[in-house]
This record gives structure tokens, C-alpha cells and sequence, in this order.
């Protein structure tokens, strides 16, 4: 099995791992020069090395082949959510990467609860590039610090950026019988709001603004459930009309 590694910059022939990335492959798996990896720079460029030397706090690789990939759709999927507690936005954080979310940002509404601060991002950033090694990502899912409804529905909305708006609403009509067909190659944005979900003035502004109300059949999900769900069929409905 070959082991993922995230490294920053892999455009030169020798490259550097090393901070936590370097705890994991010296103390945990134990690695030892003449070890092969891969390595991410989380930008697209994975990258082939071999582990010529090490101290207690890095290694030193040598590249031996290099790919570049190219994102196939240059739209950008972008989940806008309400923080959910504890170790359920962790979760949502793994599975958005894992799904091939190109963006998250943390949204803040009149009944949001969950507010994270830089610190509690940075982890998320970490459960992102733990998340891409896992499922063999080469690019991470950026990662955006908590933003007000009006800022993230007027960047949502921008008629200067085409695209497509949809947010989650229990008295919507349901997405499983509603036909609903992102336009190819436009960007997705999927808007999901806290355990109490948005405001009827939240709702009807991002409706003004050209949103579309879905939900889900029979039952209100989760934040982090929400997220997973919808995102995976615009994801996949978008790419029946490519």
C-alpha cells in the first residue's frame, strides 16, 4: 500500500515533509529512507517520492514521477452551511471532501448556534487533508471561516458569476419529485441553515434573489446530513445533463 503525504510545494526535484505530516510518517507508520509515498501539494500535482533521509522533525524526498490533474468542470460545487455541534461538522468537513465538494463555508444565520473561531477552523483545515488522503483526492476542499447570510447570498446570487442557487427548506417542494437540473458547467451552490432552520425573511430573501427551495420527503434532516444528501444529487444531476 502506498501512503498519501500532504507537502506544500512539489515543484522541485527534492521536497520537505515535514510538521505533523512528518510526527505521522516517522513515529506512527514507522517509515524509514528507501520508503516510497505519494505526495499531494493539494493544488492538483501529485507526485511519486522517495524518502532519502530523515531527523526527528522531517524528511527529505526525492520525486520520481509527477501528474498534474486538470479539475474536469471548471463550475465550482460550494456547500454553504450552518455549523452543527461538536463532532458532527467534523464529520460534515470529511464527507464534503470525500464527495468532491470544491467548497464550504461555515455560514452564520439570525439562528445559528455553532460559531467556530480561527483555532477550530485550522482543525477542520486538518480534518480536509486527512480526508483527501483517505479517499486519494489530489485537491482539497477549500475551507471558508463563519460569514453572514446577506455576504454569502450576494456572492451566491451574482449575476456577474452564472450559476445556480439552491437552499434547503422543510416547506419547500421535495427534491426526490422535484426535476431539478443544474445547468452544465455552471457553478452549484447548495445553502443549508442551523437545527432551527432559516427565518422566513432568510428564506424569502434568498428566493428573491433567484434561489431554489428544495427538501427532502417526509422528514427535516440534520445540518450535516442536509449537506451530504443534496450536494450528492445536485452532483450527480449536474453531471446526467454535462
Amino acid at each position: 500500500m502506498t501512503y498519501w503525504a500532504f507537502c506544500e510545494d512539489l515543484s522541485s526535484d527534492t521536497v520537505i515533509i515535514g510538521d505533523a505530516e512528518a510526527h505521522h510518517l516517522l513515529h506512527v507508520l514507522r517509515l524509514a529512507p528507501g520508503a516510497t509515498l505519494t505526495a499531494f501539494d493539494g493544488r492538483g500535482t501529485e507526485a511519486q517520492v522517495i524518502v532519502e533521509k530523515s531527523t526527528r522533525r522531517d524528511l527529505s524526498c526525492r520525486v520520481v514521477a509527477r501528474v498534474v490533474h486538470q479539475k474536469q468542470d471548471s463550475a465550482l460545487i460550494t456547500v454553504i452551511a450552518s455549523p452543527p455541534k461538536a463532532d458532527r461538522l467534523k464529520w460534515m468537513v470529511e464527507k464534503l471532501t470525500e464527495l468532491g465538494v470544491d467548497r464550504l463555508v461555515l455560514l452564520n444565520t439570525q439562528r445559528t448556534v455553532v460559531t467556530p473561531g480561527d483555532a477550530r477552523v485550522d482543525k477542520l483545515r486538518a480534518n480536509v487533508v486527512a480526508a483527501c488522503k483517505q479517499c486519494r483526492r489530489p485537491m482539497l476542499m477549500h475551507l471558508e471561516p463563519l460569514q453572514s447570510f446577506a455576504a454569502v447570498l450576494e456572492t451566491a446570487t451574482n449575476p456577474n458569476k452564472p450559476g445556480t442557487c439552491f437552499i434547503a427548506h422543510p416547506d419547500a417542494p421535495n427534491m426526490a419529485a422535484q426535476k431539478v437540473e443544474p445547468a452544465a458547467g455552471k457553478n452549484i451552490t447548495l445553502l443549508i441553515g442551523p437545527e432551527g432552520g432559516f427565518t422566513d425573511d432568510e428564506v424569502s430573501a434568498a428566493v428573491l434573489a433567484g434561489a431554489t427551495r428544495i427538501s427532502w420527503p417526509e422528514t427535516t434532516l440534520r445540518i450535516e446530513t442536509a449537506a451530504v444528501v443534496f450536494a450528492t444529487m445536485l452532483m450527480s444531476q449536474r453531471k446526467t445533463v454535462d
